[in-house]
């Protein structure tokens, strides 16, 4: 069992990547714990136009906006879809961000798949959608919030989470969900497949939505989504982030294989649930 950050005397040091507005970051910034349990050493961004940047900028933090990974393949002659073309430009991107000496790197809204050696970091993630919703090939859907990670893989074959990627929260609705939650897990180069650290309160999804789905008639759908997500922003992905940050500054948080502990206790596949 590994222990994902050991205190030593002093706030724990956090990277953030970004490529919008890094709301998860500004929710930091106001957590009352800021600079004494955690604090955010340097930025990243894919975007230099990024609503996060002025963010960093406002707030003292150093972010580093001129490194394009399409620059960089072309620079080197590589492969855009090739995985080890990725990888060599996080091997290069991780030397980049030693200055700020990592203990731990958050994504907040970071639309891009990360890989060794950044995950050589205890790296988080928010994604916007009940994670523990899981879909077999065939269709077949379940709720594997209560078992546990192993338990999960053993038990259901095949099965992969069925809410990721950036139109979660639509697809939720689509699909007729009653509520849905933000998640933080720890990331892997398995995209959203990584094991869950903290969910947030659920929120619920209005029946008129519901029905409208249900009906076939999306219309006004996309735009609940969108506000939807919003909210879940700072009502879900905040709250989340700050109560994953907390557990693992405070050397509680351990892992094994695709398992998590805090106090050595296993969590659920749900990890810990805000209500």
């Amino acid at each position: 069992m590994k222990q994902l950050y050991v205190p030593g005397g002093t706030p724990m040091n956090v990277v953030v990547f970004f490529s919008g507005g890094a709301s998860s970051l500004r929710a930091m910034l106001e957590d009352p714990e800021y600079g004494k349990s955690y604090r955010v050493t340097g930025a990243y961004t894919d975007k230099k136009g990024a609503r996060g940047v002025e963010l960093c900028n406002s707030s003292g933090i150093t972010v580093i906006t001129d490194i394009s990974r399409r620059q960089f393949y072309r620079k080197h002659g590589l492969d855009p879809g090739d995985w080890n073309s990725r990888r060599r430009f996080y091997e290069m991107l991780d030397r980049e961000i030693e200055q700020f000496r990592p203990d731990a790197i958050a994504l907040s809204g970071y639309m891009h798949i990360v890989t060794e050696p950044i995950l050589q970091h205890t790296t988080l993630n928010v994604h916007p959608a009940d994670l523990t919703i899981l879909e077999s090939p065939e269709g077949a859907v379940i709720d594997a919030s209560l078992t546990y990670m192993e338990g999960a893989a053993s038990k259901y074959p095949g099965f992969t989470r069925k809410f990721k990627g950036e139109d979660a929260v639509y697809d939720a609705i689509a699909s007729l969900a009653r509520e849905t939650r933000s998640t933080v897990h720890v990331a892997t180069e398995n995209f959203d497949e990584g094991p869950i650290v903290v969910q947030s309160k659920p929120f619920d999804i209005e029946p008129d939505i519901r029905n409208r789905a249900a009906a076939g008639d999306m219309e006004g759908v996309r735009e609940y989504a969108e506000a939807l997500q919003e909210r879940m922003k700072v009502d879900g992905d905040g709250p989340a982030y700050l109560k994953a940050l907390g557990v693992l500054s405070a050397g509680r948080l351990s892992m094994e294989g695709c398992r998590l502990f805090v106090d050595e206790a296993e969590l659920p596949y749900c990890g810990i649930r805000l209500g």
